[in-house]
């Protein structure tokens, strides 16, 4: 499998993965220095830069989703990033709506891609439910350079963990009108790459999911989140994971692990109402969520 053109050697993905393909961030309290992320950092550390939920589209506003709006608050994400500059930016899915067909949302990612692609360093991506409500996920992935629908890569002295729970409860993958969003499994499959590649590594682990991993009884969480969750425990290595899909956000501590969720970027009119992160995470475990717009600012201390 390729090695997707927005990734470099500060951050590349897991290479026996890549041979084995698909199957194999309230109150704050902690303001980073912007100035001092710029510099040389330490090889504890690492800063990162997040978003969630985007969901362009060229379409007018609908329950305090303001689609279009989208592409100028990702703008100033990147813009903020510059300054920053981490050492890479993912979003954590939903980067567009649905399109009515395979040509419209393809062009909603390309629209919203070429802003993204203005961030000078490494991008990465993880599915939402609303990327394959019309196109297929090898599609999307192809889309925006990811290696596959779940997959991992090393940065810095940290270990990363993109997971994929677009899944119905049969364990079959989500494509176009095939599924209900609040049926999301994470497959057998991925939870046995998952245990692989947790016991391969050496580095402390953050993980990424769309959908999240804290609330298997709501609407907006995995269902079989207690048998992957068992598995980040068990591995002693997981110093966070991150989230979207529940526009509000959220925050909860299980079994030592930090399960944050990130506001939507999408919700509510202009700058004023944007949401992305800059979170920093060192491998003592202290991860330092830097909030902008509507996201709040927190720690891991932070309850």
């Amino acid at each position: 499998m390729r090695q997707p053109p927005n990734h470099d050697t500060g951050c590349l993905p897991r290479r026996g993965f890549l041979k084995a393909g698909a199957a194999a961030l309230g109150s704050g309290l902690l303001v980073l220095s912007r100035s001092a992320d710029s510099q040389a950092r330490p090889e504890t550390e690492l800063t990162i830069g997040v978003f969630t939920d985007s969901h362009f589209a060229d379409r007018e506003p609908a329950i305090n989703r303001y689609y279009r709006d989208s592409a100028e608050k990702l703008a100033e994400c990147v813009r903020t990033l510059a300054e920053a500059k981490p050492a890479f930016a993912i979003c954590l899915g939903d980067l567009v709506d649905k399109g009515k067909t395979v040509e419209q949302q393809s062009a909603f990612v390309k629209q919203i891609e070429a802003v993204f692609r203005k961030f000078d360093g490494p991008r990465h991506h993880v599915i939402g439910n609303h990327d394959v409500a019309t196109l297929t996920k090898d599609q999307f992935a192809a889309a925006t350079a990811m290696p596959a629908p779940h997959y991992s890569f090393d940065g810095g002295p940290f270990h990363f963990v993109v997971l994929d729970a677009n899944y119905r409860k049969d364990f079959e993958p989500y494509r176009a009108g095939n599924f209900d969003w609040t049926d999301t499994w994470v497959p057998p499959d991925e939870q046995r790459w998952l245990a692989a590649d947790l016991k391969a590594t050496e580095r402390k682990t953050i993980v990424f999911v769309h959908q999240p991993l804290d609330d298997e009884k709501g609407a907006h969480g995995v269902k079989n989140a207690p048998d992957v969750r068992r598995l980040l425990e068990a591995s002693g290595k997981v110093l966070a994971v991150f989230s979207g899909h529940n526009h509000r956000g959220a925050f909860h501590r299980i079994s030592g692990i930090p399960y944050f969720t990130l506001r939507a970027m999408v919700e509510g009119p202009g700058l004023e109402n944007n949401a992305f992160a800059l979170v920093r995470v060192s491998a003592d475990g202290a991860v330092h969520i830097r909030g902008y717009g509507k996201q709040g600012t927190r720690n891991s201390s932070a309850g």
